[in-house]
């Protein structure tokens, strides 16, 4: 399939106008509310000024992508797989990671507040990605990804500034629907800059470093503070170029959706932050033709998602925004995928186990368990480690390692039905790989029968589900029936937590 030109033109219709463009400002009001009430649909449309059928097939549609969760009756909020996406966004990104690192140090040695700043041209204003904080008594942690208009404070003024000597499609956003941003704060609450510096990076974003003094120290220091602030910014663009992304394939599913293959787009960008080059196949990805292509890229780029140079793509300052305001570090894993065990739970009745598999330590622990709604169930303790080679949840994930990991494991006897030899827990495990699912008898707790089937990320065996029942129970239980509900579910945790990066060559 031909690649999509990615030269986008100056001019375009407003973005929210196609479906794409309305897709977006649904996924940002979201976003805007991703710690807060959820949206009513009545509301939404309101808001949006769309109809409340056309909001409601969409948010329907982000549903059944996990981009929303439907909470209680009409109500909407932000779900696991937008959250999996900004995170993997804010973890790759070397713009996020190199500057941490050199914002970090910068406000150590300066003894002052060093922030990076994003210009937003989408919402006429700006917003903070990161802020290092110096050691001292006072400090000062402005709200990442809240817009600040232009004009507000000494970072919004030199971002006018700077587009006024350096006019470009920047300061001419097509968008609808901006406005002019109300501050979160006071002027006088943030902190006067004693330096910045602002440059237009070579991923397309406007970016301005600043140190900002909370001491009220004499401005004196200010030619000393350039100079620290010009050596960060000159560092932090040589990663960049450094960083730069090679020769990469992200697989999308092949649903030609308008949600999928804005998700398609989302993944690429955020697996792949340091530039997705043009010759890769955009269209290809997104299983669609040139034309179809050129228009998803061009929506997104109009509502200030993407940056597309003609040679790769990049993550635009709406994307940023989107990443800061979601990098919720308590939000786990086990958090991400609740929603899918406590369904599961419901379907049963059964106690489901989610078993996370780390390769790099080669052990397992449960990292949650939903109770069943059952009068008997077993109760399983999370957090501890799990021997991979005694019951249906380990095994489920040992059948799928190679076979020497499990000749190297020491086999110890938990109860009368552990296996113990290792020729037969290679055949137990050959047996797991054909039928896709393990069973453990009595092998770990006893008097417990477990049914584990196993999750992919990224092709990568990473975990298990597992139900467990008492062995009195066992006859009565419809293992067919419970199978296929356990691997619907792993199915789902598996696109869930996925990148389709599984043969990226960068």
């Amino acid at each position: 399939m031909p690649n999509a030109s990615l030269e986008i033109p100056g001019a375009k219709a407003p973005a929210a106008t196609s479906s794409h463009g309305r897709l977006i400002e649904v996924l940002d009001a979201l976003v805007r509310r991703a710690e807060g009430e959820p949206w009513g649909v009545r509301e939404l449309a309101s808001e949006l000024d769309e109809s409340r059928s056309t909001i409601n097939r969409i948010l329907t549609a982000l549903v059944d992508r996990d981009f929303a969760v439907e909470e209680g009756v009409g109500k909407y909020r932000v779900g696991p797989r937008f959250r999996v996406l900004m995170l993997a966004l804010s973890n790759r990104s070397a713009l996020l990671s190199a500057g941490r690192l050199l914002l970090d140090g910068l406000a150590g040695v300066a003894k002052q507040a060093a922030l990076l700043s994003v210009y937003a041209p989408h919402l006429n204003g700006y917003y903070v990605l990161y802020c290092g904080e110096a050691q001292a008594t006072l400090a000062f942690r402005p709200q990442i990804g809240s817009v600040y208009p232009l004009g507000f404070g000494d970072i919004g003024r030199r971002f006018s500034d700077f587009l006024q000597h350096t006019p470009g499609n920047d300061s001419q956003c097509t968008s609808s629907r901006v406005m002019n941003p109300v501050a979160p704060i006071a002027e006088y609450e943030f902190p006067p800059a004693v330096a910045c510096v602002t440059r237009r990076l070579s991923q397309g974003l406007i970016i301005t470093v600043s140190l900002h003094d909370l001491g009220g120290e004499d401005t004196k220091r200010a030619p000393a503070s350039i100079e620290k602030v010009e050596a960060v910014v000159s560092e932090l663009e040589r990663l960049l170029v450094e960083h730069c992304g090679g020769e990469q394939h992200i697989s999308a599913d092949d649903d030609s959706s308008t949600v999928a293959r804005l998700e398609g787009l989302l993944q690429i960008l955020c697996a792949a932050p340091n530039g997705y080059l043009c010759s890769s196949g955009i269209a290809s990805e997104l299983h669609c033709n040139a034309a179809t292509a050129r228009k998803i890229v061009e929506s997104a780029s109009q509502a200030s998602l993407v940056f597309a140079n003609g040679k790769a793509l990049y993550p635009g300052a709406r994307l940023y925004q989107w990443a800061a305001q979601l990098n919720n570090k308590t939000c786990t894993t086990a958090k991400l995928c609740r929603g899918v065990i406590e369904s599961l739970v419901k379907e049963t009745g059964e106690t489901v186990a989610f078993l996370g598999f780390d390769a790099k330590t080669a052990k397992a622990h449960f990292i949650e368990v939903v109770q069943g709604w059952r009068p008997i169930q077993y109760t399983l303790e999370t957090g501890v480690d799990v021997p991979l080679y005694a019951g249906g949840a380990g095994k489920a994930v040992l059948a799928h390692l190679a076979p020497s990991f499990a000749d190297g494991l020491v086999l110890k006897q938990l109860t009368d039905a552990t296996i113990v030899s290792h020729e037969a827990l290679q055949a137990d495990l050959l047996a797991i790989r054909e039928r896709g699912w393990s069973v453990g008898d009595g092998e770990r707790v006893l008097g417990a029968f477990g049914i584990g089937v196993p999750f992919f990320v990224d092709g990568q065996v990473a975990g298990s589900l597992s139900a467990t029942i008492p062995q009195y129970r066992k006859q009565d239980c419809d293992v067919p029936g419970l199978v296929e509900s356990m691997k619907l579910a792993t199915q789902r945790i598996g696109r869930l937590l996925s990148l389709g990066d599984s043969i990226l060559d960068a």
